[in-house]
């Protein structure tokens, strides 16, 4: 067999592999959308079938509604995008601010601040729930959706640490040099020049945490207590009950809190490819 032979069937295999991953991956959110239009019933007698069964388009609008007690979808979508600004806006400042000044200090500090922060992707959320909840309750704070923004920012800062030092630690000494030429200081330079150049890694990371914020569920169970302060996930839970569940209507709700990721990651795909593929490797 000929090496360009041999190229052509690698490159054929990769691309068939490639488009068997993505078909499945694709399976949950078809089975997401597909329970959504049917009855409870043929949830569980037929979740695969599209021929004889009921179709209940009504679950979107019970979803909407949102379950006896609660404020509706709209009400949780409210509440789950002002959790995800909080935590990706804080995220990436401080994130971005660590990473790149990590970079510059001595070998000695760099290697202690990136193995804290390892570290502390190591650490289980349910052990952090005792904690935050006695803190929150003496401050007064439970069931506000801004604050459990403020604990996401410390849980997805390890992650936007590491993949930032990554693409810092690479970044052209000679655009700081030149920033300092000009007369900038180390900060300035840090916001008029590396900043607005951190474009796609700073979109990749800010992508990947706010997907994880927006269906995070055991610190949001746990911290927002009222229905009126909670998030997408824990709002659908009000729909199972203890003798009994709208499942067509959980499903709905699902189909749509998906929408938004969706869109969002089909505008900045190539941006989140990029910034991985910046950042992913660590030094």
């Amino acid at each position: 067999m000929s090496r360009r032979r041999t190229v052509r069937v690698t490159t054929a295999a990769g691309q068939l592999w490639a488009i068997l991953w993505s078909l499945l991956a694709a399976v949950p959110f078809v089975l997401i959308i597909l329970l959504a239009f049917k009855s409870n019933t043929d949830i569980f007698t037929n979740p695969l079938g599209i021929i004889g069964v009921e179709w209940s388009p009504q679950n979107f609008a019970e979803a909407w509604t949102g379950p006896p007690g609660g404020q509706g979808f709209a009400g949780y979508l409210l509440n789950s995008a002002v959790v995800v600004i909080v935590a990706i806006t804080g995220c990436v400042l401080l994130g971005a601010f660590t990473a790149y000044f990590a970079t510059l200090a001595s070998a000695r500090v760099r290697t202690a601040v990136i193995r804290g922060f390892l570290a502390a992707t190591t650490l289980p959320l349910i052990m952090l729930l005792i904690p935050y909840y006695t803190a929150f309750n003496a401050a007064d704070v439970l069931s506000q959706p801004w604050a459990l923004g403020v604990v996401y920012i410390a849980v997805c800062l390890p992650t936007c640490v590491l993949i930032l030092h990554s693409f810092y630690l690479g970044f052209p000494p000679e655009l700081r040099e030149a920033a300092a030429l000009d007369g900038l200081g180390i900060v300035r330079t840090f916001v008029a020049v590396v900043l607005p150049l951190s474009k796609g890694p700073i979109v990749a990371v800010a992508m990947v945490n706010g997907f994880f914020v927006w269906g995070e569920t055991q610190l949001a169970i746990v911290l927002l207590q009222s229905p009126e302060s909670r998030t997408i996930p824990v709002g659908l839970l009000d729909f199972q009950g203890q003798f009994g569940a709208n499942t067509g209507a959980i499903f709905a709700g699902l189909t749509m809190a998906t929408l938004p990721l969706i869109v969002v990651y089909l505008i900045f795909n190539r941006s989140i490819a990029k910034g991985v593929a910046l950042g992913g490797v660590f030094r």
